[in-house]
């Protein structure tokens, strides 16, 4: 009897990612959530909105994001911070997602010299589990923060968020958003992991907000500046 039992569990335990992976692609092909842009402010962490753009056609088409921002921070005596967030209400396929910095990045070039998850506290007493990266291209040498953010919850660690994908995805909740945060390491950022993980304190919030209009439950934002325009 045990046995038949611990064999119907590892059945089970195969065909809930298949099931869970056919419900999130027939879902999102026929009734993707639809998501909107982060209200992020102009000044995040003492850093200043310093110009914005729109990833390259070239991208569009491989990575096929339903909205995006790409934006540039400065602070004086700081380096400056690039952002890039794309958003998607739902998977139409395999072919489409956002791609993790540990492949892309060594995909054009650069070598990552470093690799390490990293706990993002938030103000509420809540925290975001990331990836920071140490990589560089000749003389460019960048310090990377990225998480895949989720409609509902912080993502948690990699072994547990894996799991937590499924659930989420059986829930009918596909949308999630890439977060990506780019410093130069060394020079004036003597500490980029601070200044990154100060950075992300400032946007958690409206970039979750914008997937599932929820509101955090610590302490009150508030965000300045107008919303960034859409995405082409």
């Amino acid at each position: 009897m045990r046995v038949r039992v611990r064999l119907a569990a590892a059945a089970i335990g195969f065909l809930l990612p298949g099931l869970a992976l056919a419900r999130w692609t027939a879902s999102s092909a026929s009734t993707a959530a639809v998501v909107r842009l982060p209200t992020l402010p102009e000044s995040i962490a003492g850093w200043t909105l310093s110009g914005e753009s729109h990833i390259s056609d070239i991208e569009m088409a491989i990575i096929r994001p339903d909205a995006h921002i790409v934006r540039w921070y400065q602070a004086p005596d700081r380096s400056p911070i690039l952002l890039y967030v794309g958003l998607y209400g739902g998977r139409a396929g395999y072919d489409a997602g956002a791609h993790d910095p540990e492949v892309c990045y060594p995909a054009q070039g650069w070598q990552i010299l470093g690799s390490r998850s990293v706990e993002v506290p938030l103000a509420n007493g809540e925290s975001l589990h990331a990836k920071l990266l140490d990589v560089h291209l000749g003389t460019d040498r960048q310090a990377v923060l990225y998480w895949f953010q989720p409609a509902a919850r912080w993502p948690a660690t990699a072994a547990i968020d894996q799991f937590l994908r499924i659930l989420d995805a059986i829930a009918g909740r596909p949308q999630y958003a890439f977060v990506r945060l780019s410093i130069p390491a060394g020079g004036s950022a003597a500490e980029p992991e601070r200044d990154l993980a100060a950075f992300a304190e400032e946007i958690a919030w409206p970039v979750r907000e914008a997937l599932d209009g929820s509101h955090p439950t610590g302490p009150d934002r508030q965000a300045s500046g107008d919303p960034p325009p859409a995405a082409s």
